[in-house]
């Protein structure tokens, strides 16, 4: 009888990724943390300048309120020099430690950059991608709170918010050459990049309960039925594989920092609002077209994705070719 026990509570730890984290993304945390990232203050963020400097700071600073360890050593900061520009820059790396495998890895990633100031004009950048930095903050916290009431995450949860991603994909393209973590050991890259806002091109009766994902079906043949799972489960959002299509002419696939993980063999996720007209790339993606509630159901949705690739059983497999 007690064997059988066992091996219930066993295959009940397994199926974790069909379950809630158990923990809500506050919607305060969001709204607080945006406001300063997507703040005039931030002089847009551009990389190499007073502006993301000040946002790497504030990065560091929070991560170490919440209790976070250093990812890199013992340096939030992971340093390189900029390709084509000879700029100095950083990725920002934070993390929470599994409990019961801490050399296993889920990886948490999004751009804190963007366009800086052209002839005085801020571009802001709420949504691209004030809101993945945000999320990357908001989600750390929930998790902290989890692993204070011990029910951490089972694999370590790595943070890193890219600089560069604008100019090229650099900062993440920096961190594959140069991982402060084994890259065979990562069992998936969860990249967020623009999930703030409704696509105004997008009519359809799930406007406002959408996020497409992008890169799950490349990879790892369990990415898709423990996302589609979950999220019957959770948020009940539709998940829009328009992107993910191999021919897909706007090529989302290879445009935000997920990539570089996917060119090494990791398995990735890239949340995305489908942004690609309207205010994108415009000094008018400001906080005041933050849609907060898909922004809050998406970043939810995210958190119990999170959670469950950090408690299943194995790391994803890597089972499929480009």
């Amino acid at each position: 009888m007690k064997t059988l026990f066992y091996i219930v509570l066993i295959l009940c730890a397994s199926q974790f990724y069909g379950q809630k984290s158990n923990d809500t993304v506050a919607l305060s945390d969001l709204k607080r943390h945006l406001n300063i990232l997507a703040s005039d203050a931030m002089e847009g963020r551009e990389t190499g300048t007073p502006g993301i400097e000040k946002a790497a700071v504030y990065l560091e600073t929070e991560f170490k309120r919440l209790g976070l360890r250093p990812g890199n050593g013992e340096n939030f900061r992971q340093e390189y020099v900029t390709p084509e520009e000879n700029l100095n820059a950083c990725n920002i790396i934070a993390q929470i430690e599994g409990n019961t495998h801490p050399n296993e890895y889920v990886v948490v990633s999004a751009h804190y950059d963007h366009l800086g100031m052209y002839n005085g004009i801020i571009y802001n950048g709420a949504d691209d991608d004030g809101s993945g930095t945000t999320a990357l903050l908001a989600i750390a916290e929930s998790l902290m709170r989890l692993k204070k009431m011990g029910k951490g995450p089972e694999r370590t949860v790595v943070f890193i918010a890219f600089s560069g991603e604008e100019k090229g994909l650099w900062g993440s393209s920096y961190f594959s050459d140069h991982p402060t973590l084994p890259l065979d050991k990562v069992s998936c890259d969860i990249n967020i990049d623009m999930i703030g806002r409704i696509d105004p091109d997008r009519t359809t009766p799930d406007r406002n309960h959408y996020v497409f994902i992008v890169g799950q079906s490349r990879l790892s043949s369990e990415t898709s039925k423990i996302l589609n799972t979950l999220n019957s489960k959770t948020q009940r959002l539709t998940l829009d594989e328009k992107f993910d299509h191999k021919k897909d002419p706007n090529r989302i696939y290879y445009r935000s920092d997920h990539y570089n993980f996917a060119k090494k063999g990791v398995p990735v996720v890239f949340f995305y609002d489908g942004m690609l007209g309207g205010d994108y790339h415009e000094p008018t993606d400001d906080i005041e077209l933050i849609d907060w509630e898909i922004y809050h159901k998406r970043c939810n949705f995210i958190l119990d994705f999170t959670m469950s690739l950090a408690n299943r059983e194995n790391l994803l497999k890597r089972d499929l070719k480009e």
